[in-house]
Parts: C-alpha cells; structure tokens; sequence
C-alpha cells in the first residue's frame, strides 16, 4: 500500500479539520509528534498517469484538496506527485524535517499567494507597406522594423520596472517568465486579508504596463515559498 501526500501542515491546529475527499476516498492525517502530513491511502503514482485522463483529474484533484484544507489551516503545499510507500516513511520524513518545516509553517501562516500573469500585448503600431513598391516599400519596412523595436524595447523596460517596483513593496516577490509563449509572471506572498490592497495596487500596475495585460488571481497556497 502507498500514501499519497498532499501537504503537511501543524498536529496542534488540525482537530477541527475538515478532511475532504481525495481521489478514491476521504484524505487522513498521519502525524508526528507536532507535524501531519495530509495523506490519502492505496494510491499507485503510476496508475494515475496511466491515461490523460486519469492525469488530468489527479492533478485537479491535488489542487482542490490543497485549497480545501489550506481554507481552514495553513499549510506547506507539495508539488503533486508525492508518495511514501509505507506509513512508517512518512513519520520518519515528518521527524526528520520537523524543525525545518515548522519554521516554514511558522513564515507561512495566515500567509497567501497571488500570481499575477503578465500578457505582453501586440504591438499597436499603423504603419502598413500597403501596396507600396521600390524605395516606398523598403523605407515603409524599415520605418515598421524600427517602430517593432521600439515597442519591444518599451515593452522590455515596463517588465524590468515593474518587477523592481513590486519587489521594494514585496521583497519576497518572485518575478519569473513561463513556458507559455511570452507570458511572464509576477508571484506575491501577502497576507490573508490584503487582497483589497492589491486589487487597488493592480491598478497602478497596469497604468504603468501600457504594453502587458495584468490578470490577477485567487488567493492560492503559497507553493511558490516552500
């Protein structure tokens, strides 16, 4: 039999949890002396990613349990894919890095994550080679060309100021780009109750990103910070 884990969180604040469904049955803690680890019994990593399918509702059904308790407790979120193959393992893992996790537990409470997505936006420029011929359309192409480098330039520039600025307002702030095209990210650690604040910063963002759509999230365990 194999333990799938989900996250670890504090013993002393877990009596009121609710424990919600996991991929086949109700998820358990298994814990040590201050420590549990949010665990889900007979659940084969390989049998779970044996189909698309099966993969694809394994991961959405990680993330679901991890919000769900991350609602009621905080947490340290584990990257799915997780497993010890006897109970055993995972209370030793859990005595091992106890002092390590409970300081992480510790920075982490009442603590969320905010991604924020940076869309970089096409370059609005009008000016066209139309059906331009000769030295019209080469000077109508390099006028273009010049214009293209100009806005990647600018567009450049607002990412590096923008990350510098969120940065001295958010030291912990993690600023990265994706393997989606050209989509950057902006991850912020803040507290439970900021999002008020950072809905009303977002605007400020963005009047100084002219050349990226911001799209904000919800509220997210902090897998960013662990």
């Amino acid at each position: 039999m194999s333990f799938y884990v989900y996250a670890f969180i504090c013993l002393p604040t877990s009596s009121l949890l609710v424990l919600p469904k996991g991929m086949k049955q109700e998820v358990e803690l298994i814990g040590s002396e201050n420590l549990a680890a949010v665990a889900e019994a007979d659940i084969s990593i390989e049998a779970i990613q044996e189909t698309d399918e099966q993969l694809l509702e394994a991961v959405l059904t990680h993330d679901r349990v991890v919000r769900e308790i991350f609602e009621q407790t905080s947490l340290l979120p584990l990257r799915f894919g997780n497993a010890f193959t006897t109970v055993e393992n995972i209370i030793n893992h859990l005595q091992e890095y106890e002092k390590k996790y409970l300081v992480n537990l510790a920075k982490l409470a009442e603590k969320v994550e905010y991604t924020m997505n940076f869309s970089p936006i096409s370059n609005p420029g009008n000016f066209e080679v139309g059906d331009a011929r000769g030295k019209a359309y080469l000077l109508a192409k390099k006028q273009r060309f010049k214009q293209q480098q100009a806005f990647q330039i600018e567009q450049r520039q607002q990412w590096e100021n923008i990350c510098q600025s969120i940065l001295q307002e958010y030291p912990e702030s993690l600023c990265r780009s994706t393997t989606e095209g050209d989509v950057k990210q902006v991850h912020l650690l803040t507290d439970r109750q900021a999002k008020v604040l950072i809905i009303e910063q977002l605007v400020t963002w963005q009047a100084n990103c002219s050349t990226w759509q911001i799209t904000l999230s919800e509220p997210l365990p902090p897998y960013h910070f662990v």
